[in-house]
């Protein structure tokens, strides 16, 4: 059942927003900017444009596009040029509106370094149950949630399937910020699935969290894609972001020490660091196989002209132990002062038992027979 907006709110919404545009010395700026861009955004989120006279929306575009929290949100986007053209792209190949660029900077201001205090991740802030059942691999060398690529992959392949739950972009959203069973039973206990509905401030039908959130997409989507606005700030450039693709991904063996790809690319350490945070050391993770490694595109050929593979020493890391009669994870990590979780990452371990002659390995840097400096760890 479908709700429709009670007539005399519509009509106070109305007449609240056009005394707002009429008081403005910049009505014809905000003209442009709110109801023309506006409807665009609201169009990709399957929102009618109605939408627009939704006062808190209104007010929150006007707050936003001013002071030290819009300061902090254009240095984000600009921040974010290596990702952004990227992501763009991803979102628009796999069918799913552009616009959720904006939940990602609304989730983690485009740093994949991001981390909630509920153990959420990377620039889509994804949880590691989560990211465990899209695909992603989280252990004790690699956390590919803060792989701005891969992380994509699976946050497009979650909105997907939040869409194919719900049927509208905006619901989709919403569940991402939620939960998908919080919404649906907010959607259950207000008998529709109407946004008006939803976002209404006195029922709560939805936590405020979500609403704000989904008011804050929205108007970030307005602000960003509107030349005036960005014309302010010297930043209309912005609107071009995704005409090019700016990172390259390269795939290197098992423990390939990333001094020697940096030295390679001719690059800082530190600089090939930030274009990849999923890996947790200054190596790639030792378990066999190939490891995605992302470089800017300005430094490709100097790497594939100067390159020369070096793995690390894991002797400095790691010790490999052969399991004996007897031995447990438990009796192992207690010998060498780790974790039980800790001892099952390092070695991709989803049982417990183990069996004689089993190899295993036991990460020094976390134990009390930890011999090799902390400086080498990736941070």
């Amino acid at each position: 059942m479908k709700v429709k907006l009670n007539l005399s709110k519509l009509l106070f919404y109305k007449l609240a927003f056009i005394g707002l545009l009429v008081s403005s010395s910049n009505a014809n700026f905000y003209e442009n900017q709110y109801i023309t861009k506006g409807q665009n955004i609201l169009a990709a989120f399957d929102i009618d444009r109605s939408f627009q006279m939704d006062l808190d929306l209104f007010e929150m575009h006007h707050r936003k596009t001013k002071g030290e929290k819009w300061e902090s949100f254009l240095e984000s986007f600009d921040k974010g040029y290596t990702y952004i053209p990227i992501l763009k792209q991803m979102l628009n190949d796999a069918g799913v509106p552009q616009e959720f660029l904006y939940l990602a900077m609304a989730e983690s201001e485009f740093s994949p370094r991001a981390y909630s205090p509920k153990k959420a991740s990377g620039i889509w802030q994804i949880m590691p149950k989560t990211g465990r059942q899209l695909g992603l691999r989280i252990d004790e060398f690699i956390d590919e949630r803060r792989d701005p690529i891969k992380s994509t992959e699976a946050a497009i392949k979650y909105l997907k399937s939040l869409y194919n739950a719900t049927g509208k972009w905006y619901l989709a959203a919403m569940a991402y910020n939620c939960g998908i069973g919080r919404l649906q039973k907010a959607i259950k206990e207000a008998g529709s699935d109407d946004i008006y509905v939803l976002m209404d401030e006195q029922k709560k039908y939805i936590p405020s969290e979500t609403r704000n959130y989904i008011r804050m997409i929205i108007s970030m989507g307005i602000a960003f894609n509107d030349i005036n606005t960005l014309k302010t700030e010297e930043k209309e450039y912005f609107l071009n972001r995704g005409a090019a693709l700016t990172l390259a991904s390269i795939k290197l063996p098992a423990g390939t020490s990333l001094e020697s790809i940096s030295k390679g690319a001719g690059m800082d350490l530190k600089e090939l660091q930030q274009y990849n945070r999923q890996f947790k050391y200054n190596f790639l993770p030792p378990i066999k196989g190939e490891y995605d490694v992302y470089l800017p595109y300005d430094y490709l050929l100097d790497f594939k002209q100067n390159f020369k593979p070096k793995k690390i020493d894991l002797e400095n890391y790691f010790i490999v132990y052969r399991v004996k009669k007897g031995d447990s994870l438990y009796s192992i990590s207690r010998k060498y002062g780790i974790s039980i979780a800790t001892l099952k990452n390092a070695n991709n371990l989803n049982k417990t038992l183990l069996s004689i002659n089993q190899k295993l390995i036991v990460p020094l840097m976390q134990s009390k027979y930890k011999i090799a400096n902390n400086a080498f760890r990736g941070k």
